[in-house]
């Protein structure tokens, strides 16, 4: 790595310093890493390898090097610099990027927040973008001038925001914040391809193979409507990468293959599937990925074999003996519970009373200061016009959407917004950034449903 020109006292810095402690300064925590010896390992945050463990940091040595060949890390160097390359600072401000100076930021951030707090969102922006230059690694203060940008009908800006801070999560092993986060990407552009694929490798961190397998579904049914085989194989692979036992993310495969012509690759891939299912005791799941694999090969003994294990599984649990169909679906009580919680917090919101477990203090959308010094009256309205022009944006994003995408994103419209709600009820988003992107995801669920009525039937 050339980037760098290094002095003697450079050296003798980078000898000082404590590999483990630089990785905790950049946000690493104990869990995010792995440790094998003198070894460490963790997604790489330079280029932002959300799949695997691509950095390596030789603690003794007090080196590091990523194995990804595109990467700017990729031909090392010593812990000074990979520091460097972190907060994008020369090898002489090393060391005031990680023990610091007197913060500005806060204080920025705190007169930005005043003018919010005012209904003055022009007049706050510039304070939270210097916080943000001030303190480029401040994730909260990234998703509070993404809200910001929100409000300001910067769409574009909210979304790079937002993005930026889900990916410093994500390397640094904060999935509960990264998924909150992604969420919000996916309400702001419904076809972004780039977020559904790393909410993929998300929920397959987080142990959940349905919902990775949710968003592997779409990513594939993408690129396979622009014809990209190669975008959705290697989709595919990387999941099963991630998580070898996951059932959906063969069967996906399988069906890929199968459309491809690809019929043995099929059939292998289908049955993998199966046994993957079966060893989660998920039975239904297993008969119709099974199905798929003997309607192409109806005379393979391997798969009679199987049907014979899967039967003998559903004997010992009757209750899975249907074939589940492979989509995503929620039920009638979920939605009817979201509803129910979504007007709850319209509520609580409009007459001042904090969400539960929110330790914020209520938001004002605008006030009317009264002559007589009576303080200002609450006028904040959260009902959505269809003519409203985050409804416009959102049809925008929908054009190119047909009915079996929109029917998919209807029934994810609940199960994201159910992560993000926790994030405010955890005190994770203030008040006022939970309206503006309550709102923008009710201008998203309005449009929608005037977009699937402009579907032919």
């Amino acid at each position: 790595m050339t980037r760098f020109d290094l002095t003697d006292s450079d050296y003798s810095f980078n000898a000082s310093l404590d590999p483990m402690m630089v990785l905790k300064k950049m946000g690493f925590t104990e869990h995010s890493m792995y440790t094998e010896g003198d070894i460490v390992r963790v997604h790489c945050p330079i280029h932002k390898d959300l799949v695997r463990k691509s950095l390596i940091v030789d603690t003794v040595e007090r080196t590091f090097k990523c194995q990804y060949a595109n990467c700017e890390a990729h031909d090392g160097g010593l812990l000074i610099e990979l520091v460097a390359l972190y907060y994008d600072v020369g090898v002489g401000e090393v060391s005031k990027a990680l023990f610091g100076e007197e913060d500005k930021s806060a204080d920025l951030l705190f007169r930005g927040e005043m003018f919010i707090n005012q209904g003055r969102h022009v007049d706050a922006l510039p304070y939270l973008e210097q916080a943000c230059d001030f303190n480029p690694r401040d994730e909260i203060t990234r998703c509070k001038l993404a809200a910001l940008y929100l409000e300001l009908n910067r769409k574009d800006d909210a979304y790079r925001e937002y993005l930026q801070a889900a990916e410093s999560y994500a390397i640094r092993g904060e999935l509960d914040k990264t998924l909150s986060i992604y969420n919000i990407l996916i309400m702001l552009q419904p076809g972004a391809v780039k977020a559904r694929k790393e909410l993929a490798f998300l929920f397959s961190r987080m142990g959940r193979p349905d919902a990775a397998a949710e968003q592997l579904k779409w990513v594939v049914d993408f690129y396979m409507k622009y014809n990209q085989q190669k975008g959705a194989q290697e989709a595919c692979e990387q999941i099963i990468e991630l998580d070898p036992h996951s059932g959906m993310a063969y069967y996906l495969q399988g069906k890929l293959m199968q459309q491809t012509n690809k019929r043995i690759q099929a059939v292998q891939n289908y049955e993998q599937a199966t046994r993957n299912f079966i060893e989660s005791e998920d039975f239904g799941r297993a008969q119709t990925a099974l199905a798929d694999a003997m309607a192409l090969s109806p005379n393979n003994n391997r798969l009679k074999e199987l049907q014979g294990q899967l039967d003998e599984a559903i004997a010992a649990h009757p209750e899975q003996e249907k074939p589940v169909k492979l989509d995503p679906a929620i039920s009638a009580t979920e939605e009817r519970e979201f509803i129910d919680w979504l007007q709850e917090v319209d509520e609580k919101l409009q007459t001042g009373i904090p969400a539960a477990g929110s330790a914020h203090t209520p938001f004002p959308a605008t006030t009317t200061p009264d002559a007589g010094g009576v303080p200002p009256t609450v006028t904040e309205t959260t009902e959505i016009s269809p003519e409203d022009r985050r409804v416009a944006l959102c049809l925008n994003d929908m054009r190119e959407l047909d009915s079996d995408q929109l029917e998919a994103m209807r029934q994810q419209l609940i199960s994201m917004f159910t992560d993000v709600r926790k994030s405010y009820e955890e005190g994770i988003l203030s008040d006022w950034e939970m309206r503006t992107i309550k709102e923008f995801y009710k201008s998203f669920c309005i449009a929608v449903d005037l977009h699937r009525r402009k579907q032919p039937a």
